[in-house]
């Protein structure tokens, strides 16, 4: 498998890798194989729900439902 980068970001990758200490065809692979992984364990997880925060809870009395209530 190729991949093809412009000039900048073959620049920026190698500029990456020395940081890190590795070269840039190292780095790349193991970017890739992180997200892979990454995939693999978030396409069996249940999906998360969001979050809402509706205040205090408290008791709900007839007189709160109906106006029927004297």
């Amino acid at each position: 498998m190729e991949v093809h980068f412009t000039a900048e970001q073959e620049e920026r990758l190698v500029q990456a890798a020395r940081a890190e200490g590795t070269n840039a065809e190292h780095l790349v692979r193991e970017a890739a194989l992180r997200l892979l992984s990454k995939a693999k364990s978030s396409s069996n997880a249940a999906p998360e729900l969001p979050k809402v925060h509706l205040g205090p809870v408290t008791s709900l009395h007839r007189r709160d439902l109906y106006d029927d209530v004297g």
